[in-house]
């Protein structure tokens, strides 16, 4: 897994997951794509056609889901590009996971103890 630092500053994971991206404010809007890179408070997806940008949608992959404002949605090539920006905050993929919206912190473990 690739990782790189966007120009907001924000620690972003490359990856290459399929995705399914369903649309809350417009139920008609369901697609498969592809999940491009995550960082804490957004996603990239690469999508085969064009969702409208300011909708709320749900990205499921594997057995993690978010939801969030799309941000954009633009043409590149024969796809599209979209960005996405969280509700909650992903820490840990594990986060995302379904029902999971932030980490118990009395479940952590503190290294040394």
């Amino acid at each position: 897994m690739e990782v790189n630092m966007n120009k907001r500053n924000r620690l972003r994971f490359s990856t290459d997951m399929v995705a399914t991206i369903t649309g809350i404010d417009e139920p008609d809007i369901s697609m498969r794509g592809r999940l491009a890179n995550l960082s804490a408070h957004g996603l990239s997806l690469i999508l085969p056609g064009e969702i409208p940008s300011g909708i709320t949608v749900k990205v499921e992959w594997g057995e993690s889901q978010v939801q969030g404002k799309l941000i954009y949605c633009q043409s590149y090539g024969n796809e599209y590009r979209a960005g996405l920006q969280v509700e909650d905050p992903i820490y840990d993929a594990t986060l995302a996971k379904k029902g999971k919206k932030n980490p118990d912190i009395s479940d952590q473990k503190i290294p040394g103890e």
